[in-house]
C-alpha cells in the first residue's frame, strides 16, 4: 500500500492513499512490439516490460505517474497517485496523452502540452546540450510515485523564478532569458489554472 502527502487543504494527520486508474486509448497507428520506446527522451522515460512513463500534474495540483504500454489497437495508460482512478484525474491526463500519441511519427512521442513542444523547439533552436536539457527538466516537480521522474515544467514554474535564479539553475543566461520570455508569452495566452497543492 502506498501513501502520498495530502494536499494543503487536507488534514496533515491523515495519510492519503495512492491508487491506480487505467484506460485504454484506441489509436489508428499500430505500435509493434515496443515501438513507443525508440527513442525515449525525458520527460519520457523507459519503464519495465516495454512501457514508457512520465509524470503529469492533475487539476488538484498533485503529481501522478503515467505509464503507457502498446497493445493491439492502441495504448493502455495507467495513472498512479492520489485519486488517480477518479474520472476528474484520469480523463484530462488521458486527453493530454492522446495529444502526445497523435503526434507520434515513429521516432519520438510529442509533448503533452503546447508549452512542452515549444520548449523542445527552443532547445533545438539553441542547440542546447544534454546538460542544459536536463537542467530544464530539473525545474519540474518530482513524482511521489517515482521520485526519479519529474514533470515537464509549465510556464508558471518558470515565471516563479527570478532571471538570476533561472540562470543559476540552467547555467546559461541566454537559455534562461529565452525560456523566461517563452513562459511569459504562454502565460499571457493561456494562463495556468491555480494550484491547490
Amino acid at each position: 500500500m502506498h501513501y502520498a502527502d495530502p494536499a494543503s487543504f487536507e488534514s496533515t494527520t491523515t495519510p492519503v492513499q495512492r491508487e491506480t486508474g487505467t484506460i485504454f486509448l484506441r489509436t489508428r497507428r499500430r505500435f509493434a512490439g515496443g515501438a513507443l520506446l525508440h527513442p525515449c527522451a525525458p520527460p519520457w522515460h523507459r519503464w519495465p516490460r516495454g512501457a514508457v512513463a512520465r509524470a503529469e500534474r492533475t487539476a488538484d495540483g498533485r503529481i501522478h505517474l503515467v505509464v503507457l504500454r502498446a497493445g493491439r489497437g492502441g495504448v493502455a495508460m495507467s495513472l498512479t497517485g492520489v485519486r488517480a482512478a477518479h474520472a476528474e484525474s484520469l480523463a484530462p491526463v488521458a486527453a493530454r496523452i492522446r495529444r502526445a500519441l497523435a503526434g507520434y511519427d515513429g521516432k519520438a512521442l510529442r509533448g503533452t502540452s503546447s508549452f512542452e513542444d515549444a520548449v523542445a523547439s527552443l532547445l533545438d533552436e539553441l542547440g542546447a546540450s544534454d546538460r542544459h536539457r536536463r537542467a530544464v527538466l530539473r525545474l519540474g516537480a518530482r513524482c511521489p510515485a517515482a521520485p526519479a521522474i519529474r514533470t515537464m515544467p509549465d510556464s508558471r514554474t518558470i515565471l516563479d523564478r527570478s532571471g538570476a535564479d533561472l540562470t543559476r539553475a540552467l547555467g546559461s543566461p541566454i537559455l534562461a532569458r529565452r525560456l523566461h520570455a517563452l513562459a511569459r508569452a504562454f502565460a499571457t495566452i493561456a494562463p495556468c489554472p491555480p494550484r491547490r497543492s
